[in-house]
């Protein structure tokens, strides 16, 4: 504006000496018209010059703007008419720091969400590599370096058949493979297709549902056991109390062979209940009271028992367990060893790995058949003839309880490992 004016100034004096003076005086009148224009040019000249670093300014900050540095600020002017546009470039700037900011603490929360989370989650963008990987999916196939930036058609051709199967297969997929430890593990697979910085990428969300299932079906082995103690505990005790009426009677007839039936009888009631009272006891399995294990005390106890060799010193790692639930899983497997190994050679041998503390109890005895194995951990299920099939069910109810695994596998050089994986504390 002062420039609009001084100006108008300028040139109102000019004309106005143009016309008083300029027939008089027109050499001077010629050198003032002169030096005005000079005046005007020097001043359009300082004014564009100021506009040309004030649109210089504004174009450095628009750079800084396309390289994602939102911290970049431009100061007033003292012509107030450029002012409105930096002011909004400055609240645009100081809205994206804020925006980014936002976005930077919902990335992180999420980047910690999936490195926590125990669903193996890959990303493959369409060059067909890898971009993105959590640590369960580092964890799941167990490679040396980061998986991030390999091929990912490469990768899934070095797994074994069932897993390339599902992973080639777009939807949801359930298969099961055999782990490290020679355990049968069910995954869920989910291949799905997602949109990124407008590239096509594909998601792959693996998660294990072994132990998932493995509730489900203690679950359901609890209900048909509640189930049938309810119904037989309903017929034992009306008859119970009609054989105790029909003791009586006998006695009074003064008849032995009524006396001999009915004993019989009450006999058969009892070990019945017995037996309810035995299976009811896997539906009533409480929630560990989890204590540092002291290790020395517990192993000498259970020498005292069943006698074994001890093959490595004991862990120095903390662990968080039941004593008295442990103590009850060792002593029936160290229980079903002894029976099975006649020379009662068992051992005992305790290592730390990446899984958590692994205890293997070895015998020398005819091992397990692939179905016994498969079958061992289930209720009802016993190969013995007076067993009940509860106690290694009842095993793994406690070491799931304490989110561990129980494993059954053969040795090569005969006899059977049992395999016992509990988590180690932080």
């Amino acid at each position: 504006m002062w420039l609009i004016i001084s100006l108008g100034l300028l040139h109102a004096g000019v004309m106005a000496t143009a016309y008083f003076w300029g027939p008089q005086y027109p050499i001077a009148t010629m050198v003032f018209f002169a030096c005005s224009l000079l005046a005007t040019f020097k001043l359009l000249k300082r004014q564009f010059k100021r506009h040309q670093i004030i649109l210089q300014s504004l174009d450095h900050g628009l750079q800084s703007l396309r390289d994602n540095d939102f911290s970049v600020s431009l100061n007033h002017q003292k012509e107030k008419s450029y002012n409105p546009i930096i002011d909004a470039f400055n609240q645009t700037c100081s809205k994206l720091r804020d925006e980014r900011q936002r976005l930077y603490q919902r990335e992180m929360m999420l980047d910690k969400v999936l490195n926590a989370s125990p669903m193996v989650t890959i990303l493959v963008d369409h060059r067909d590599t890898i971009v993105f990987t959590n640590n369960s999916a580092q964890q799941a196939f167990e490679l040396n370096g980061s998986i991030v930036g390999r091929q990912w058609t490469s990768l899934v051709n070095s797994l074994a058949p069932e897993f390339q199967h599902a992973l080639n297969h777009h939807g949801e997929t359930i298969f099961t493979l055999t782990d490290s430890q020679g355990a049968q593990q069910a995954w869920h697979v989910t291949n799905s297709s997602v949109t990124i910085h407008q590239a096509r990428h594909k998601l792959f969300l693996l998660k294990t549902i072994t132990q998932e299932l493995s509730k489900q079906e203690v679950a359901t082995w609890k209900k048909v056991i509640s189930v049938i103690s309810h119904e037989l505990n309903n017929s034992i005790a009306p008859i119970s109390s009609m054989c105790h009426s029909g003791e009586l009677l006998a006695k009074n007839l003064d008849e032995p062979r009524l006396n001999r039936v009915f004993n019989t009888i009450s006999g058969r009631v009892n070990h019945l209940n017995d037996f309810i009272k035995g299976y009811a006891t896997l539906t009533k399995v409480k929630l560990p009271h989890k204590q540092p294990i002291m290790w020395p005390e517990l192993v000498e106890q259970l020498q005292t028992l069943y006698p074994f060799e001890l093959l490595s010193a004991l862990p120095s790692t903390s662990i968080d367990g039941d004593l008295a639930q442990l103590e009850q899983v060792f002593i029936n497997v160290l229980k079903n060893a002894h029976e099975a190994d006649a020379s009662g050679k068992i051992s005992i041998n305790f290592d730390t790995t990446a899984h958590g503390l692994e205890i293997t109890i070895n015998d020398n005895g005819s091992g397990m058949s692939a179905e016994v194995i498969q079958n061992a951990l289930l209720p009802f299920y016993s190969t013995k003839h007076s067993g009940t099939g509860l106690g290694l069910a009842l095993c793994r109810e406690i070491i799931e309880a304490h989110e561990g695994k129980l494993i059954f596998n053969n040795r090569d050089q005969g006899g059977l490992s049992v395999l016992i994986i509990l988590p180690i504390i932080d």
